[in-house]
């Protein structure tokens, strides 16, 4: 869940939608995140006692955006000033959001790219990506891997 809340934040910030913590949280309250999380309270690990401590789950709004913030300052896709609460997006921030790049791709992408790399090198580099795991390959393309090998 938080790795798909850091993603949507992170595409939030790119699109000057939310630009501090205080507009991460205001936000938040009008996701799908926010509904299922009154509708099914224990699927959340929110229990009653918090809904009425906290009617407006505030508190546990703000925790989210905070460790979401925390993973996107950590990849370097934004930049994250906990004593004020101010978001700013990176130059990874704005490709992961462009082309829809997941947080942890551009994490290895940021660790893993070096100048130097060939081709062959930067296909090996962007099959490690997450959005490559489920693409199936059809047995043709295993057949003329074969051949070529």
């Amino acid at each position: 869940m938080i790795a798909c809340l850091a993603d949507s934040l992170n595409a939030e910030i790119v699109l000057g939608t939310v630009s501090n913590l205080k507009d991460a949280v205001n936000w938040l309250s009008y996701t799908y995140l926010f509904i299922r999380m009154f509708k099914m309270p224990s699927v959340y690990g929110i229990n009653p006692t918090d809904i009425e401590n906290d009617p407006i789950l505030l508190q546990r709004r703000t925790d989210l955006i905070h460790t979401a913030a925390n993973i996107l300052d950590k990849n370097g896709l934004i930049k994250y000033d906990k004593k004020s609460g101010i978001f700013q997006v990176t130059q990874l921030g704005r490709v992961a959001s462009h082309y829809y790049i997941k947080y942890q791709s551009m994490a290895t992408y940021n660790e893993l790219l070096k100048p130097t790399m060939g081709i062959i090198d930067l296909f090996r580099l962007f099959s490690l990506s997450n959005e490559f795991k489920y693409i199936p390959l059809r047995e043709e393309v295993f057949s003329n891997l074969k051949k070529t090998i």
